[in-house]
């Protein structure tokens, strides 16, 4: 008899939806001050198809627009309706580069190149979200996901004019293209060229991290110069953000180690009254009060500069020692808003309540926000919360392939495509390697081989291809979903084609690379997801995954297809019970279709 025993790590979501932590007391909506007024999704197509497609300002309406629009559905892979549905809206409003789409692995008009292979890069100026060598180190990782595929190589100056520059910026930052606060627009640069060419510049009202949550390298303590560990346990509780428990000055400090009790090893998280950033005092902490321009200010500021940065004197009078730093962002510092990076105070009252932790409450689009002072009633001050922010390596790659040449690409999987998805194990796609070697060829490492050039990187896969072997597929809130590596498609209507590919971490980011069975409990609009291994006691006996695994709800019991087998087990016991152990043959009913039902026209 064959035996099989079942390894799954199991992840269970709320279904496509996004939910935030919402008072019991419902708030009224309000205008905040310093938010961007929303626009309607026809204003704000229009604006985003003349931005990335071309359409014509005064003339972007009616045919023209609706040109435009499947021009854009077309290289998302959405169905070319020319209408604004909810894909198409959404899509839209994903966070993405600053630069213009067109297709696969393409490039500049003209088709811009660097005349050489030694290239020169300078950093300006820095983002507060990180310390500089964490921006140091992105950088450099970035340009090497390049140079490794290619004969270029990168050396970084601290003065004069190099071939590329890179700087951070807010709004209109004098390259006639502005950014537009947080989220939105993250990035853009500029094609291979003298002056502005390669030049590369980030939107520093992002919060700006590795892509999962602030970044806090520590000062002092007995850690110096190490990370915080999130979460981490002190006194038999958990902390998911630095703190000052077990302090009496106020400062806020965190662990570097899991276990603070056992290992006792911590630092400072960052603060103005531990040092400052950049300016000309050498990282001395704020002095508190001081004298700006006949004021005092007991905290830190922007007032003097333009570009929305908080800044302190380092001595009590900096109209006499003229002598400043720029204020780090601390563990709880505000994104957009109107605080300026301040951070957050609590607990703090709105509308007559006090609230001890971040809220959606007031706003209609769930975003948390917290006050930057005790009482927003009074001040008017806020800003959004921190998140999981944006990988500033994964940005910064995908900005250097455009100073390089190589413009947006059509591939859902290429480091080039416009819109971001944060990937934890990140490799450069076959696209990306194809098209930068079409422009600088092979690096100096790869010896020229006879024949067909081999794949290097990881390839979108073809869905309509008969040679696929779906992962999964199952049905989500009505919708038909097929699964391949880390790759989706969706339809509403599984006799017609699928929309996609589009990454499974656009959705659900948590995921791993690749997903072994889903299905939907709509009682509890959760989406269950199972990853893991199909390990046999019996090697020989055991049936490899020719097929598709996928998954769905039988009574109380989940199916897991193996071939043209399934092993039902119940969904709160792992391993499988002994006597559910043993496959069972059935055919797969609808929505279970074959690809080439799935791909037929």
């Amino acid at each position: 008899m064959r035996t099989i025993n079942v390894h799954v790590l199991v992840f269970i979501f709320k279904s496509l939806s996004t939910f935030y932590y919402v008072s019991s007391a419902p708030s009224p909506i309000i205008k905040f001050p310093g938010d961007k007024s929303p626009k309607s999704d026809v204003e704000f197509a229009a604006q985003y198809l003349n931005q990335f497609y071309g359409c014509p300002k005064d003339k972007c309406h009616m045919m023209v627009l609706k040109d435009a629009l499947k021009k854009m559905q077309k290289f998302f892979g959405l169905t070319e309706t020319g209408e604004f549905d909810q894909n198409t809206i959404e899509t839209m409003k994903k966070p993405r580069c600053g630069n213009p789409d067109v297709a696969n692995y393409n490039f500049f008009p003209r088709k811009p190149k660097w005349d050489k292979n030694q290239l020169t890069y300078r950093i300006i100026g820095y983002t507060t979200d990180l310390d500089s060598e964490t921006v140091d180190d992105a950088f450099a990782r970035a340009f090497k996901v390049w140079s490794d595929v290619t004969p270029l190589e990168f050396t970084r100056i601290h003065d004069g004019e190099a071939d590329i520059m890179i700087n951070f910026g807010r709004w209109e930052h004098g390259d006639g293209y502005p950014f537009d606060g947080k989220d939105g627009l993250l990035a853009h640069a500029f094609a291979p060229g003298s002056g502005v060419g390669g030049d590369s510049h980030f939107d520093d009202d992002e919060l700006w991290t590795l892509g999962e949550g602030q970044v806090v390298k520590v000062k002092y303590g007995n850690a110096d110069g190490e990370f915080c560990k999130f979460p981490f346990m002190f006194n038999d509780k958990e902390y998911n953000s630095c703190t000052d428990s077990g302090r009496s000055d106020g400062f806020l400090w965190c662990s570097t180690t899991y276990d603070f009790d056992k290992d006792g090893k911590y630092g400072f998280c960052p603060h103005e009254l531990l040092f400052t950033l950049a300016g000309n005092a050498e990282g001395k902490p704020c002095k508190f009060p001081f004298k700006f321009q006949g004021s005092t200010f007991d905290s830190c500021t922007t007032e003097g500069r333009t570009d929305g940065y908080r800044w302190c004197a380092t001595t009590e009078d900096y109209d006499k020692d003229k002598l400043y730093g720029f204020c780090p962002e601390t563990a709880l510092s505000t994104v957009g808003g109107n605080s300026e990076g301040s951070p957050c105070v609590f607990p703090f009252t709105f509308l007559g309540n006090k609230y001890d932790s971040c809220t959606s409450s007031g706003r209609s689009d769930g975003k948390l926000w917290c006050a930057s002072s005790s009482n927003y009633d009074d001040d008017r001050k806020w800003g959004f919360c921190p998140d999981q922010g944006y990988s500033l390596f994964l940005v910064a790659a995908h900005e250097f392939g455009h100073a390089l040449g190589l413009e947006h690409s059509q591939d859902p999987g290429a480091l080039m495509a416009p819109i971001y998805t944060f990937i934890k194990n990140f490799r450069l796609s076959q696209d990306d390697i194809t098209g930068i070697q079409e422009l600088y060829g092979q690096g100096s490492k790869e010896k020229p081989r006879p024949g067909p050039v081999p794949t290097m990187g990881p390839v979108t896969p073809d869905l309509c291809s008969k040679d696929v072997v779906l992962d999964a597929m199952s049905q989500i809130r009505g919708e038909t979903f097929f699964f391949k590596d880390r790759f989706i498609w969706r339809t509403p209507n599984p006799r017609n084609k699928p929309t996609g590919p589009l990454l499974v971490a656009t959705f659900w980011p948590e995921l791993p690379d690749k997903i072994d069975a889903v299905y939907e409990e709509p009682q509890e609009e959760k989406t269950v997801f199972f990853a893991g291994s199909l390990s046999c006691w019996k090697v020989n006996l055991c049936p490899s995954l020719k097929s598709f695994a996928d998954s769905k709800r039988f009574s109380s019991k989940i199916a897991l297809f193996l071939a043209p087998s399934i092993f039902p087990s119940t969904l709160t016991s792992f391993p499988v019970p002994a006597e559910e152990k043993h496959p069972q043959s059935m055919m797969l009913p609808p929505p279970y279709l074959t690809v080439g039902m799935v791909c037929s026209e």
